[in-house]
């Protein structure tokens, strides 16, 4: 197919998927989490990437659009129950550590995609005692890049999850703005609720922003990256909250879709899919218009 290339850097595959024009494109990583670590709409740079995260594979990967399954957030002190069992579980669930296959190639009128595949194996089941199917939708046009993720529960009893998203953007943090529409704003770093009434606007001179937006009302989020850079990030009502996370002195600002919150487990907020039941969420990153 013409408009997929694929190649090999430092041992990991990387497929590119060019749009109809080849005007955009974009690259995953299947081995490392089904990771898009490159996403260029109609020339622009979308994704901040530290490459030296990517082929480390001892490292968390740094940029790129990691994918949070089946939690997203902390997990306290590493542990979590399921089937009434204590089961090892890291921060943000284990998709990211995961090599996914790739299931088929997308070719549409206006659109090309790739589809990738992880299953429940020995592996997941040392932390996630289920019998499930994830696969990863990506697909791409000149101006947009959606992202479908479809949860198959394969196993005979109900699968608890809740799922997420955690897309670093490449931005200018001096003309780095955000609107959504939200009531309720938890500070992670300082440990209380922000009164958004007075809330102006991200302070990026603190050593770290971790703000979780609950309960988003707009299906919509509009992000200024630069002044030349404008995007609206797409969500269906799957992903509820909305994460903001930066570090001082990184070129990055990651605007996260959760389905959950930080621990959110413990208080049981959990998606509960029913056996033999699928789930699809949907999230997506457009070039705003001018």
């Amino acid at each position: 197919m013409e408009f997929v290339e694929k190649s090999f850097e430092n041992g990991l595959e990387l497929v590119k998927i060019y749009s109809k024009t080849k005007n955009s494109y974009f690259t995953v990583a299947p081995e490392r989490g089904a990771i898009v670590v490159l996403l260029n709409l109609s020339g622009k740079e979308i994704l901040y990437l530290n490459e030296a995260t990517l082929f480390d594979r001892t490292k968390n990967i740094r940029g790129g659009i990691p994918v949070l399954f089946p939690i997203c957030g902390r997990v306290v002190d590493g542990k979590i129950f399921f089937k009434g069992q204590e089961f090892e579980m890291k921060n943000h669930g284990f998709a990211r550590d995961s090599s996914f296959n790739i299931a088929g190639y997308i070719d549409m009128p206006d659109k090309n995609g790739i589809v990738l595949r992880l299953s429940s194996s020995e592996f997941t089941k040392r932390f996630y005692p289920y019998d499930f199917e994830l696969l990863m939708q990506y697909l791409l046009s000149d101006e947009m890049f959606e992202v479908k993720m479809i949860v198959k529960n394969e196993d005979s009893s109900i699968m608890p999850f809740y799922a997420g998203f955690h897309p670093y953007f490449l931005c200018n943090k001096d003309e780095f703005t955000l609107k959504l529409e939200c009531e309720k704003c938890f500070d992670d770093v300082e440990k209380r609720f922000i009164d958004l009434q007075d809330f102006k606007e991200l302070d990026f001179s603190k050593p770290e922003v971790n703000l979780d937006f609950l309960d988003v009302g707009s299906s919509e989020v509009e992000i200024t990256l630069d002044r030349d850079k404008k995007i609206v990030l797409l969500k269906d009502e799957n992903f509820k909250n909305i994460v903001v996370w930066s570090l001082k002195d990184f070129d990055f600002v990651c605007v996260e879709p959760w389905m959950g919150e930080h621990e959110g487990y413990i208080n049981n907020k959990f998606y509960y899919l029913e056996p033999g039941a699928i789930f699809e969420g949907w999230f997506a990153i457009k070039l705003a218009n001018e």
